[in-house]
C-alpha cells in the first residue's frame, strides 16, 4: 500500500481514506466490510469506455480496501429491456461479481458507500494528468492490469463464448500478428475522440511489421464492413476474423443501429469482448487509438505476457465542437 499512499496523500498507512465519504445503512448484512457499489450508466459510452471506467472504481477501491460490487443502470448502451433477461444488471451478462457479493444483496449492507464520478476522475487525473480520455501510458497499463487480474472475471457464458471462437477460428499453435481498426463513427471526427487511422496506412504498418518478423496469420478486428472487405482483397487467406460479428456499412456505431437479432445488445458486448480478448492472445499488434486497444494491452498484461512487437498509430484527439452524442449518430 506505500506505493499508492504516496499517490493518494488522503490514504491512512492502512489503507482507510481520510476523506471518509457517507456510508450508508441499508441493512445488517456484511457487518464489517464496506461495500463499495460501482455505479455508472452513461447511454453514450461504447462497451470498453465503460470497461475502463469499472476498473478505475476497482481501483479506487482497492486502495481504499473497500468491497467492490458493480451495476449498469438501465442506460447502459448494452443491456436488454428489463423482463427480458435473468438479471437486469448487465454487468453480469458478462462477468462475475468482484467480490461474489450480488446487487441484491449490496443493498442489504450494513456499511455501503455509493460511486461518485470524481473517484475515477481522481484515479484519472493521477496517473493520467487528465480525465474522461482515451489517452493511456505505461504507468496506468501496469496498475489497470493488477486490478484486471484481480477483480475482473468472466463468466461462463462469456468465457465459453471466447474459448469456442478462438477454437473456431483456427489460429491455436499459429504466430499471429492482431489489427484493430476503428471505423463507422470514427470517421466523423468527433471531439474529444482519436484521429481517424485509415486501413491503408495500417497496410503501411503491418507490411513494415511483417518484413521484421515473422507471423502466420493476422487477426482483423473491425466494427466496419468496408475496413474488413479491404483487408480480404489485400490480404485474402492470410486474414482472418470472426464471421458472426455485426459490422456497420455507414458512418453509424453498430451498438446504435436497430437490428432484430434476440439479445442483440448482448450479443455486441460479447463479441467485443471476443475481439479484444482474442487481441490480447496475439503475439504482435498493431492498432490505431481505441479503448478495444487499450483493453487488449491490458488483458494482456493481466496474464503478465507482453507483445513481441506492438504498432499504436496515433495521431492525436479531434478538438471541435463536433460533440458526440448517440441522438447525433
Amino acid at each position: 500500500m506505500n506505493g499508492c499512499n504516496k499517490m493518494f496523500p488522503f490514504i491512512k498507512n492502512k489503507g482507510e481514506c481520510r476523506f471518509q465519504p457517507e456510508q450508508h445503512r441499508l441493512g445488517n448484512k456484511n457487518k464489517g466490510k464496506i461495500i463499495y457499489l460501482i455505479e455508472e450508466d452513461n447511454e453514450n459510452l461504447g462497451f470498453f469506455a465503460m470497461y475502463r471506467r469499472w476498473i478505475e472504481y476497482l481501483y479506487f477501491a482497492h486502495i481504499c480496501r473497500y468491497v467492490p460490487v458493480i451495476s449498469a443502470g438501465e442506460h447502459f448502451a448494452y443491456r436488454i429491456a428489463e423482463g427480458k433477461k435473468r438479471t437486469n444488471n448487465a454487468f453480469e451478462y458478462y462477468f462475475e461479481q468482484p467480490a461474489g457479493i450480488s446487487i441484491e444483496e449490496a443493498y442489504k449492507s450494513n456499511r455501503v458507500i455509493f460511486s461518485e464520478v470524481w473517484h475515477r476522475q481522481m484515479v484519472e487525473l493521477i496517473l493520467l494528468g487528465k480525465y474522461d480520455c482515451y489517452f493511456y501510458n505505461k504507468r496506468y497499463l501496469y496498475m489497470m492490469s493488477d486490478i484486471v487480474r484481480r477483480y475482473v472475471k468472466f463468466n461462463r457464458t462469456t468465457w465459453n463464448y471466447i474459448t469456442d471462437g478462438i477454437n473456431r477460428l483456427g489460429i491455436k499453435g499459429n504466430r499471429v500478428l492482431g489489427i484493430h481498426v476503428r471505423g463507422t463513427d470514427f470517421r466523423k471526427k468527433f471531439n474529444d475522440h482519436p484521429v481517424f487511422v485509415s486501413e491503408q496506412e495500417v497496410f503501411g504498418r503491418i507490411e513494415h511489421v511483417i518484413s521484421k518478423y515473422t507471423y502466420d496469420k493476422i487477426f482483423l478486428a473491425t466494427d466496419d464492413k468496408s475496413i474488413l472487405n479491404n483487408f480480404i482483397t489485400r490480404y485474402r487467406d492470410f486474414v482472418c476474423n470472426y464471421e458472426d460479428v455485426l459490422r456497420s456499412d455507414n458512418m453509424q456505431s453498430v451498438i446504435f443501429h436497430k437490428n432484430n437479432r434476440r439479445n442483440n445488445r448482448q450479443l455486441l458486448g460479447l463479441e467485443v469482448i471476443r475481439d479484444m480478448y482474442t487481441l490480447s492472445f496475439c503475439e504482435g499488434f498493431v492498432c490505431g487509438m481505441s479503448q478495444v486497444a487499450v483493453c487488449a494491452q491490458m488483458n494482456k498484461l493481466a496474464r503478465k505476457e507482453i507483445y513481441q512487437n506492438i504498432e499504436v498509430i496515433d495521431h492525436g484527439i479531434y478538438k471541435n465542437n463536433r460533440n458526440f452524442h448517440r441522438c447525433q449518430i
